[in-house]
């Protein structure tokens, strides 16, 4: 502690009261715990520098300086990870597209199966009731199914109802041949045609959707 006579609070304290003053001499910075040059106090105030603050000053420094090379060894370190993770997202995104895909393909599949499942079903049904559909055509023929009477009626509401499921009857007179719908049991030569038509139809066909039930079988005249 030293004396200072030269202050500006003199004129605000009592006459021939002293004044002092305080001068740090502590040889570590408290800020960054350096140890202060012997230039940052005055000559006649400077002191043999304490060896526990002089060691603290080098432990902080020692602290700092692997914390900093710390940090920068950790950095590639931090990108090598980053780019493995993005590796395995990567790797993980392209699995899950192809598992997607896969389950778009079976669902596709077992959709499509099932449909084809459920159109042989209809078709079994139908084609065993082909047979009643020919004694139908067949009491027309025959004049016993009389436009209004009831049982035109039920044969009429019956094939409306078949052909809601997709049944479609075919072969009529007239038609050109066709060896994939027709079946011919009969054919009468004629010179004057240039191709084979039906010219009898004694079974009509039916088909489901594009699929044959049965083909119709029919007399056919046309060329030898």
């Amino acid at each position: 502690m030293t004396e200072n006579q030269g202050t500006p609070d003199d004129a605000q304290r009592p006459e021939g009261e002293p004044t002092f003053s305080f001068t740090d001499k502590r040889k570590v910075n408290p800020e960054d715990g350096t140890v202060r040059p012997s230039g940052d106090t005055p000559a006649e105030e400077q002191a043999p520098v304490d060896p526990i603050d002089a060691e603290a000053a080098s432990l902080f420094e020692q602290a700092a300086q692997s914390e900093q090379a710390g940090d920068e060894q950790s950095l590639p370190a931090d990108a090598g990870r980053v780019a493995e993770l993005e590796g395995q997202v990567t790797q993980l995104t392209e699995q899950l597209k192809r598992d997607q895909a896969e389950y778009v393909n079976s669902r596709r599949r077992i959709e499509a199966a099932a449909e084809q499942g459920k159109e042989a079903a209809v078709g079994r049904v139908l084609t065993s009731l082909l047979g009643v559909l020919d004694d139908v055509e067949l009491g027309r023929q025959h004049g016993d199914i009389a436009e209004g009477t009831p049982f035109h009626a039920i044969a009429q509401k019956l094939e409306e109802t078949l052909g809601q499921h997709g049944l479609t009857r075919f072969g009529a007179v007239g038609e050109e041949f066709d060896p994939t719908l027709h079946e011919a049991l009969m054919h009468e030569d004629a010179d004057d045609v240039e191709v084979a038509t039906i010219s009898m139809v004694i079974q009509p066909g039916y088909s489901l959707g594009e699929r044959v039930l049965r083909p119709a079988r029919v007399g056919t005249r046309g060329p030898a």
